[in-house]
């Protein structure tokens, strides 16, 4: 029984050792396919399949051959049978006793039937053999040890299966561990990040060394020469929710989260103001962008329509208006602030209102079949792009009386995503339900002549795009400046590895910049009419020169590379950047200030 113990206990660490061996090789090909640093995490995973082998070796070494009966239970013992069973042993000729030997007085055994009657010598029971095959008493015997070695074969496969269960939490917590950028002890409980006050006497998390009255964490200076990340906003929320999105506000960035918006300094991250969302609702909807120092959220509770629109100073955190959307509420990309004037898709139609007061100024009301799959706007111009029936529509309105401009048709024939890259020059992305239909964006001029045509995969590489067109997963914003559609676009995997620039009249490529170990992030325009570039594994920013692609600035955060989580958006403000992480889980910070 001992032996079989062992061999179960054995065969149950080595299937707990396969199972985080498996999960520890299966992140280090996706790093490696990824292009990510992979670590010591391939030798790890080779070594636990080593140490899986010894001790399936020794399991099925020691389980080989198991006897399952106990000794001194087996039943094969050679008892003496007659015909009708097995004669009792007292019957049995004890062992060295001299043949012939007289009987012990009073023996009351039966007489001998092979002997004459009258012969010499006293009467003596017969062993007869009994049929051929085992004995009965062995028969079972055996029975009953088949019946033992099928049950605990079972169990030990039961052992196994729930040992590579259970070995999966062990290979993730080994791949946190051992994954490059990785805190090297996990950060407890983060404060609030929102506080305005300081903490009533907990002490701050370990992993931030200590708290500023503002919730932002200071962050120790960089060497000499290298870019700096002077504070950080610890994540908040539910691990790996993700957070709509962001705005830039003159020296301030807003936070947009599901449980409200916060706006963060960019010099210090202290804390301007915060609108926290009312309870059991969240933030369903933001416009891309703000203008005039207003923005647009909606706000909605859990599996229903988002019903409530909101208009917010990005300065303040006033809330300058709120309106009720009826029927299926806003759509999810129907947000826009041009100018003075507050776009929104809502309820099945198009409405413009003053930004500061939700006075609506007009309305436009599809056709029959029609829906807005996305909207944006300027000053100047409001672009739609509309899905009616198979079909699909680029619609440009003015922005403030919505008269509309003018339409074009998009090469669409079945259901469709959309994007507005950009209102003017006017680029969309559209990405189309039919796989070999459109995947493409799209550029025109003023006046609504189309331009270039852009495969999504094209020469250049697979473009990332908007979230909502992007089939990959992987996404990006993709900006106009210059006349060029610069893009982040990847090569044979899902990371990006370089910046293009694309003609918008033929879709050419006009330059590319990649740099040698590094990979590109996140693109944004800078206030100076540049293009900054957020790359990782350091946090590193280069300045690049739109029209021709060559840097003007760069610097690397050193270990900063570790901040940046999946989704990051880069805000250039006035003498700083800040990269927010659309969805951030401890370590990583939801915001953090780059100088």
């Amino acid at each position: 029984m001992l032996r079989r113990t062992v061999g179960a206990a054995t065969a149950l660490l080595g299937a707990l050792a396969l199972g985080a061996a498996l999960v520890l090789l299966a992140g280090f090909a996706h790093r490696l396919v990824s292009g990510d640093a992979v670590g010591a995490m391939g030798w790890w995973g080779l070594g636990l399949l080593v140490l899986v082998l010894v001790l399936f070796g020794v399991s099925g070494v020691t389980l080989w051959g198991a006897d399952p009966a106990e000794p001194g239970e087996r039943a094969d013992q050679g008892q003496p049978v007659d015909r009708k069973g097995p004669v009792d042993r007292g019957d049995q000729e004890e062992p060295g006793e001299p043949e012939g030997s007289p009987e012990p007085a009073g023996s009351a055994g039966p007489a001998r039937p092979d002997v004459a009657a009258g012969s010499a010598g006293p009467a003596r029971p017969s062993v007869v053999a009994g049929p051929a095959g085992p004995p009965a008493s062995v028969a079972a015997g055996g029975k009953a040890a088949k019946a033992e070695g099928d049950w605990f074969d079972g169990l030990v496969f039961l052992l196994v299966l729930l040992g590579i269960l259970a070995g999966g939490p062990f290979g993730i917590a080994g791949y946190e561990a051992l994954r490059p950028g990785a805190a090297a002890a996990p950060a407890p409980p983060a404060p609030d990040p929102t506080a305005s006050g300081p903490s009533s006497g907990a002490a701050p998390p370990a992993a931030y060394p200590s708290a500023s009255p503002s919730g932002a964490v200071p962050v120790p200076p960089p060497p000499p020469g290298d870019a700096a990340v002077v504070w950080k906003v610890p994540p908040a929320g539910d691990p790996y929710e993700t957070a709509p999105g962001a705005w830039g506000a003159g020296d301030a960035v807003v936070h947009v989260r599901l449980d409200g918006l916060f706006a963060y300094a960019a010099r210090d991250g202290a804390v301007r103001w915060k609108l926290p969302a009312p309870p059991r609702e969240g933030v369903c909807a933001m416009s891309p962008g703000a203008g005039g120092n207003i923005g647009l959220v909606g706000l909605g509770r859990h599996r229903k329509p988002c019903a409530t629109l909101l208009a917010v100073h990005t300065a303040t955190g006033e809330v300058l208006w709120r309106r009720p959307a009826g029927g299926g509420g806003l759509a999810p990309y129907g947000l826009a602030v041009g100018g003075s004037t507050a776009v929104a898709a809502e309820d099945g139609a198009v409405r413009g209102r003053s930004a500061e007061t939700g006075e609506e100024r007009w309305r436009r009301t599809p056709d029959r079949d029609c829906a807005v799959l996305a909207l944006d706007a300027d000053e100047a111009r409001a672009l739609l792009v509309e899905q009616c029936g198979a079909g699909a529509r680029l619609v440009a309105l003015e922005t403030r009386t919505g008269e509309e401009r003018w339409r074009r048709a998009l090469p669409v024939e079945s259901p469709a995503a959309a994007a507005v890259v950009s209102v003017t020059p006017p680029v969309v992305a559209v990405d189309e339900e039919d796989p070999r239909g459109t995947h493409a964006l799209f550029a025109f001029d003023e006046r609504g002549t189309p331009g270039a045509t852009v495969p999504v995969d094209g020469p250049a590489g697979t473009l990332l795009v908007p979230e909502q067109v992007a089939e990959t997963g992987q996404w990006g914003r993709p900006v106009v400046l210059g006349g060029r559609l610069i893009a982040l676009a990847a090569q044979g995997s899902s990371r990006a590895h370089k910046v293009v620039a694309l003609s918008l009249e033929d879709g050419g490529t006009a330059w590319e910049h990649a740099t040698e170990g590094t990979f590109p992030e996140a693109l944004a325009p800078e206030p100076d009419g540049g293009l900054g570039v957020l790359t990782v594994p350091d946090a590193g920013l280069a300045l690049l020169d739109p029209a021709t692609g060559a840097v003007r600035a760069g610097k690397a955060a050193k270990g900063a590379g570790a901040d940046v989580s999946i989704r990051p958006l880069l805000v250039p403000l006035a003498g700083a950047h800040v990269v927010v992480n659309r969805v951030a889980s401890a370590p990583q910070p939801a915001v953090f200030g780059l100088r």
